[in-house]
């Protein structure tokens, strides 16, 4: 599977100076971040991004947009788009599955509909990052939302929950994992950051569920214990280690 970089792993940082870690630490894409580094919108950035890909051979498969499903789908899929992507990564909402009622649950699912046949009419998959506080928090309510939306370009994004264990977390991926289309990489343990290799059993398991469903497109690397080369690079060389 290609191995890349979250943008917003370094939110300080330029799309040239970020271009430039992932080629020294052997990586192969960039997942660009739509808060920071490629806005919603921002065509011109997203240009500047795609000639740094081009220029440095990364790939930029998939567009990091944290869009919510609650304002214009058309300018994140015109930024996909310019950056030469085909996957969006979108939340299912703002609340998670237990908070989330009925009636806000039929008006997510209306907009999702919408917003995938627009991104079907670009070439684009949505891929929902499983993540606490939407409705993609959990293996059950995330099979449930692909099947009610009913559209073969809404797929997953998976990580990690750094609140559960790892058996927890092998068993929610292995009911989601024939669905999983890309990786967010990263060792937590709650709100402790720590290097990828203290992890490196669990991710070895992880990937050992995801292979037996089909290799993801990506493992994406995101949030090294610090802003730093050194943590990059140590971390991308963790990462080979694993998957190989």
């Amino acid at each position: 599977m290609n191995k890349g970089l979250v943008s917003v792993t370094f939110r300080s940082k330029s799309r040239g100076e970020i271009v430039s870690l992932a080629v020294r630490a052997g990586l192969s894409e960039i997942e660009w971040g739509g808060d920071i580094h490629v806005p919603h919108g921002d065509i011109p950035a997203a240009g500047d991004a795609t000639k740094l890909c081009h220029d440095n051979a990364l790939a930029a498969r998939s567009y990091g947009s944290y869009y919510k499903l609650a304002s214009d789908f058309a300018p994140v899929a015109a930024t996909a788009s310019a950056l030469g992507a085909d996957s969006v990564r979108i939340w299912a909402g703002v609340k998670g599955s237990r908070d989330t009622d009925v009636v806000i649950y039929s008006a997510i699912m209306d907009k999702l509909r919408r917003d995938a046949d627009d991104a079907a009419a670009f070439g684009l998959t949505l891929t929902f990052e499983y993540h606490p506080n939407t409705l993609t928090d959990n293996s059950a309510s995330a099979l449930r939302l692909l099947s009610d939306c009913g559209r073969d370009n809404v797929r997953l994004h998976w990580q990690p929950n750094q609140y559960k264990d790892a058996d927890q977390n092998a068993a929610e991926l292995h009911r989601v994992a024939p669905f999983v289309d890309f990786v967010h990489v990263f060792s937590w343990e709650g709100e402790r950051r720590l290097p990828l290799a203290a992890h490196a059993d669990d991710w070895k398991r992880y990937f050992d569920v995801l292979l037996t469903f089909g290799s993801p497109r990506a493992a994406l690397l995101e949030f090294l214990p610090s802003e730093t080369e050194s943590d990059l690079l140590r971390d991308a060389e963790a990462l080979r280690t694993m998957t190989e």
